[in-house]
């Protein structure tokens, strides 16, 4: 039943894509602008990351998650607002939609797909999939017990008391880079 509502899902977004008629140079501009800005974001919150491992351990990192993440992803650009989603959000900011999740489920059924554009009445949302891709990354959202640490654990539930971020493994969809550019058509 998963796959004929992803199916469902698919070609409703080729329909309202179809119907707004972006061009294709807009397109191509907005998923490259896409890209590049969510490539930068993601370096710049894991270079501040690691740095916070670096000076304080994993626990701290996740104090300094709590209080920078928001601001690290919002000085990325003023072209596009900048978010994380997930479905398996820590953060209650980077809760999903209806819409997000299932572009979601797209990226968890389609592993190879690396972004897609969605032409929206004023304008265009760009996703990119966030995937675990470093062991580091485990050290917050792995197995408790196996890949967390107690203090890292406890940090967590203290500042996020509904963490759902957790029990991921390598190479798993962790989220999506959501960019949202709203343009005059």
């Amino acid at each position: 039943m998963k796959p004929f509502f992803i199916g469902l899902f698919l070609l409703g977004v080729v329909i309202l894509n179809t119907a707004l008629k972006p061009s294709p140079t807009q397109s191509l501009n907005y998923r490259h602008l896409g890209d590049s800005l969510s490539l930068k974001a993601q370096q710049t919150l894991l270079s501040n990351l690691l740095g916070a491992i670096e000076k304080g351990g994993t626990a701290y990192a996740v104090d300094f998650c709590h209080e920078n993440a928001s601001p690290l992803t919002n000085s990325v650009s003023s072209q596009a607002k900048i978010q994380r989603v997930s479905a398996r959000n820590r953060n209650p900011d980077n809760a999903t939609t209806i819409f997000d999740k299932k572009i979601l489920d797209v990226f968890e059924g389609n592993a190879p797909l690396k972004d897609t554009l969605v032409a929206i009445p004023k304008g265009y949302v760009y996703y990119k999939p966030i995937r675990i891709g470093m062991s580091t990354c485990l050290q917050c959202h792995g197995q408790p017990k196996k890949d967390i640490e107690a203090a890292t654990a406890k940090t967590i539930q203290k500042k996020y008391r509904f963490d759902k971020a957790t029990g991921y493994q390598m190479g798993q969809l962790r989220g999506a880079w959501k960019l949202t550019f709203l343009v005059d058509k």
